[in-house]
């Protein structure tokens, strides 16, 4: 009788199973990304995108025959905040979307609404984030490369060609610091990776000047 009584207590293997998947993905999805996940799942791909971008917009200003600051300027700051913005809102619909999936998913698992949980929490706080870091990126560029051209303009450069290529210099050091970090993560040579990705840069700029002078 005893035997019996403990083998109707037994789960099933199927309900074991469901149980162990549920605690599983309960686990998955309850993760927060680390710092370093989002910084190298999104930070750097927008600090890639804006900062390319930058380095075109410098290449066509230093080009002209009497380059404007403002111009340059208003152009940079207007770019990357339209840039951030874009990633900003399409990363945040993006992870909203996948945080809904995971979370049907946990409820079909655990037969239980998962609305108002702490898993719904920590991901809509992760979702948060990663947005954030995605629409701070871009404008954080345009700051850091903008200093030589507000230098210029503040009377401390005097010439616009040379405050432009301090200007690419500066983002060109941005692609070098992101190639190492990345390296830095696979563990395989992070020197080679960020000399890699500044020579990309690097070409990228200088066939745009290029492309510039011809046209």
């Amino acid at each position: 009788m005893q035997g019996a009584y403990e083998e109707l207590s037994k789960p099933s293997k199927a309900t074991a199973g469901s149980l162990n998947g549920a605690h599983r993905l309960a686990a998955g999805t309850s993760r927060i990304e680390e710092p370093t996940e989002l910084f190298r799942r999104y930070f750097v791909n927008t600090l890639f995108d804006s900062t390319f971008v930058i380095l075109g917009i410098l290449a066509a200003t230093s080009a002209e025959p009497q380059p404007n600051v403002d111009f340059a300027l208003g152009t940079i700051f207007a770019a990357s905040l339209a840039i951030g913005i874009s990633t900003g809102v399409s990363v945040f619909e993006a992870e909203h979307t996948e945080a809904e999936i995971r979370l049907r998913r946990l409820e079909r698992a655990m037969l239980s609404p998962m609305a108002d949980t702490e898993v719904s929490r920590r991901l809509r706080t992760s979702r948060l984030a990663i947005s954030g870091v995605n629409f701070v990126a871009p404008p954080l560029v345009a700051l850091m490369t903008s200093i030589p051209l507000l230098l210029f303009r503040a009377g401390w450069l005097s010439d616009f060609v040379g405050a432009a290529l301090a200007s690419s210099i500066i983002g060109v050091g941005i692609i070098f610091g992101a190639g190492y970090f990345l390296g830095r993560l696979t563990g395989r040579k992070p020197w080679r990776k960020a000399v890699r990705f500044s020579a990309i840069a690097l070409l990228t700029f200088g066939g745009l000047l290029l492309l510039e002078r011809v046209l």
